[in-house]
């Protein structure tokens, strides 16, 4: 649980980091491209199952606003620029789920 927590951590800091530098099931941010749409229902989807661990799912909880602002800025960006920072943030995602598959 704690390699899950540790991939949704950076896969938050990931879309913070995309957001910041350039000034519930299914996350549809308006504004936003299919393909940042997609990239939040992947940290969606990890962050719900790293929530099922009564541990994680507090400090979580409490990231989540977090999120969601990074989310609002990344779909105020124009649609090319959405897309390449959210491929950024899917290949990222995906690196961290190999690594974590290939931990377990």
């Amino acid at each position: 649980m704690k390699k899950v927590l540790l991939a949704c951590g950076l896969g938050l800091l990931a879309l913070t980091i995309t957001a910041c530098s350039e000034e519930e099931n299914k996350s549809q941010i308006a504004g936003a491209t299919e393909t940042c749409n997609a990239y939040f229902n992947d940290v969606d989807l990890m962050i719900s199952k790293a929530s099922e661990d009564p541990r994680t799912k507090a400090q979580l909880d409490a990231m989540q606003e977090q999120l969601n602002e990074g989310k609002k800025q990344i779909a105020a960006l124009p649609k090319a620029q959405q897309d390449v920072e959210c491929q950024k943030g899917i290949d990222t995602m995906k690196q961290l789920k190999a690594a974590i598959e290939g931990a377990q």
